[in-house]
């Protein structure tokens, strides 16, 4: 390399760190450096290259090599607004005509960024120094007898490009120490717990059975509220079917083993724990339907990665921060538009996560006033959901509905009377009210009490919500207690009119039939 070349080089390159641009790439042998400056959220890209061309199609080759080159580093650094600027140190001027290099690549298209090219020779150098002060906003000066020795100059160039290249090193080491604070261990022990359990589900009953998902741990409102709140977590490693947990696990890999190697095994356990706990209030909270999945604790995974972003900005965008952004945004999307999923365990544990990351924070940093504002807002937002999610739970009529079907498969008759008399009392629900005064008839009927069974099942047919059933057992009452056989035809012709195709009811129709 020539040296008054290469020492012009860095001495450029110092000057534009004192711009405000840093230093982002280089190549040691051949003295290469790219720089950036955003400024209003645009970026500035330079290539500094010392090199002298003899002919301009060889100028022209390496301009192209260049631009494709800055535009891989516009997407490494997650640049979409960017103007390149690529800068030539050299000693002569091609011999040819080269002036149209000048012309900015990408001019005229809409999505092509801009890049500009300078070639500071001898014979130009102020010239183009005074262009690009202009371009780029700055102030440099041409100063070419600083050094007046080539000794001087080698020394002074040996000088800047080892302190250079040494930052540069240490950034990459930093970069690399970030994401390798630990190796992932606890992540693979979760994914076998997982999968075991799985298949213990599969072996030990029947899937589709919602029965059989409680009695392993699934997060079912009215037991956690008769104080099993053991099923906050124990849901969490729980799936519905086999989909279901490979989509899990797939999402679970790959955070899990990032947030572990950012994080460090101690904290990855509280962020999927605790985060997953939120999710889990947070569907207690908001849904009375059965739940279960690791869904709560893998978006907790997807919250710590945004704290991470928060605190590498610039690292989160120029690495994952896009593909994080899409794949939550996408199953967002997907969870708002499909009804079955639940959204208030997949948003509980985004914000849990996110906030208990921020108190347990990321290795080598801290910021105490920050954490602990974190932690208070965890312990506010999950007590918060808990004390929603009793409240709203308490005064549902649908969990009582369930509640009362819970206590008749138990047959547990007086329960579910009580239970269903006290919810008429307190819903004007007309969508639920029918299905109370069936479930309180079944009841009445297995204690005998006919009558009040009879009067809750008329009652029920008046509302447009009705079941089949409800006609057969009054026909069925009507019987029993000594009804003509116009009455109870009447009530069968009644429910037939409303669901002719019930088998039930046309055979009661048929054997009230004369042979």
């Amino acid at each position: 390399m020539d040296i008054p070349m290469q020492y012009r080089a860095y001495e450029l390159v110092n000057k534009l760190t004192t711009q405000g641009f840093r230093i982002i790439a280089g190549d040691y042998k051949t003295d290469e450096i790219w720089l950036e400056r955003k400024a209003d959220r645009k970026s500035a890209i330079i290539r500094v290259k010392p090199q002298t061309f003899d002919w301009s199609n060889h100028l022209r080759q390496d301009s192209q090599i260049a631009y494709q080159q800055m535009q891989r580093i516009r997407q490494a650094i997650a640049s979409s607004n960017a103007v390149f600027y690529s800068i030539y140190i050299a000693e002569e001027l091609p011999v040819d005509d080269w002036e149209d290099v000048k012309h900015p690549r990408g001019e005229g298209t809409k999505k092509a960024p801009k890049m500009h090219t300078y070639y500071l020779a001898e014979a130009n150098e102020e010239e183009e120094i005074s262009q690009l002060n202009h371009d780029l906003h700055i102030s440099l000066s041409s100063d070419r007898e600083k050094y007046v020795t080539e000794t001087d100059k080698e020394t002074a160039a040996k000088r800047m490009k080892d302190v250079l290249f040494q930052e540069i090193q240490e950034e990459m080491e930093n970069r690399k120490k970030i994401f390798s604070f630990s190796k992932p261990l606890f992540t693979y022990i979760l994914i076998a717990f997982n999968v075991l359990i799985f298949i213990f589900q599969i072996t030990s009953g029947e899937m589709e059975n919602t029965q059989h998902l409680i009695d392993m741990g699934a997060n079912f409102n009215l037991l956690v509220m008769e104080g099993e709140w053991w099923r906050f977590f124990t849901s969490m490693f729980l799936h519905l079917n086999f989909l279901h947990l490979m989509m899990n696990m797939l999402a679970l890999f790959y955070l899990g083993a990032a947030i572990e190697q950012i994080f460090g095994r101690i904290r990855f356990l509280f962020i999927y724990f605790l985060g997953g706990l939120t999710g889990s209030i947070a569907s207690f909270a908001f849904s009375i339907n059965v739940s279960a999945g690791a869904s709560g604790a893998i978006f907790a995974l997807f919250g710590a990665l945004l704290l991470f972003g928060l605190i590498y900005k610039k690292i989160f965008l120029q690495t994952m921060g896009f593909n994080i952004m899409l794949i939550l945004g996408i199953n967002l999307v997907i969870g708002f538009t499909i009804p079955e999923i639940d959204m208030g365990a997949h948003l509980g544990g985004l914000a849990g996560g996110f906030l208990i990351a921020a108190a347990a924070y990321v290795p080598n940093k801290k910021n105490k006033k920050n954490q602990l504002l974190a932690l208070v807002g965890f312990v506010v937002l999950s007590l918060g959901l808990f004390i929603y999610g009793w409240s709203f739970n308490s005064s549902s009529p649908e969990l009582k509905l369930i509640e009362v079907e819970m206590q008749l498969e138990e047959n547990h008759f007086n329960e579910a009377i009580s239970i269903a008399t006290e919810a008429l009392d307190d819903t004007n629900d007309e969508t639920l009210i029918p299905y109370f005064l069936f479930h309180r008839s079944f009841a009445y009927i297995q204690e005998g009490e006919y009558t009040d069974a009879a009067e809750d099942l008329e009652e029920a047919i008046q509302y447009d919500h009705r079941l089949p059933q409800m006609y057969n057992n009054l026909a069925v009452l009507y019987s029993r207690q000594g009804a003509s056989t116009a009455e109870i035809e009447a009530i069968i012709d009644e429910g037939l009119s409303h669901f002719p195709d019930d088998e039930e009811l046309s055979k009661l129709k048929d054997d009230l039939q004369p042979y």
